[in-house]
């Protein structure tokens, strides 16, 4: 199935070059259609949505849940994902594959997002930061000990720091 998005993909892209030597308009279609593709190949791969708008609103986001703790494995839920980490193998994945090492996670973060005029609630997103451009996200919640809770949990379990932020 991936192949045959990759396919496209390089297929849209190749038109899209093409078609901007006629019109730029054409060319700027194509390159809109090959992202478009892209994205879908990444929503399949459970990276993330298709379509932002038809995701849930912030204030219909479930708070995360610990689903299982064992001696050597963590499974813990978001609004976003579900992550398994896991102390003997050193790794953090989701449902489908392996997302990093605990070597490349820098710190577990939470991001405070305020209330906004379009009736969104403040947020709290928690996310595991690779580094400056990369991070896992796990999940938002309007309940700040809820948040913290999640986060201090993934700190335990990786032996990485907890850093508040704000915008």
């Amino acid at each position: 199935m991936v192949r045959v998005l990759y396919f496209f993909m390089g297929s849209a892209l190749i038109l899209a070059v093409i078609s901007e030597s006629y019109s730029l308009a054409i060319g700027a279609l194509g390159l809109g259609a090959t992202y478009y593709l892209f994205r879908g190949s990444r929503w399949i791969k459970n990276e993330g949505t298709l379509f932002p708008e038809i995701a849930l609103p912030a204030w219909e986001h479930n708070d995360f849940e610990i689903i299982d703790e064992s001696e050597d494995e963590l499974i813990i839920r978001g609004s976003v994902q579900a992550l398994v980490v896991n102390r003997r193998t050193r790794t953090i994945s989701n449902l489908k594959r392996v997302l990093c090492s605990f070597d490349r996670i820098k710190c577990i973060r939470i991001h405070y997002s305020g209330a906004n005029s379009d009736g969104y609630k403040p947020s709290y997103f928690v996310s595991l930061s690779l580094g400056v451009f990369s991070s896992i996200c796990l999940g938002e919640s309007t309940d700040a000990s809820n948040a913290s809770t999640a986060a201090a949990k993934l700190s335990t379990w990786t032996s990485k720091n907890v850093v508040a932020q704000t915008r």
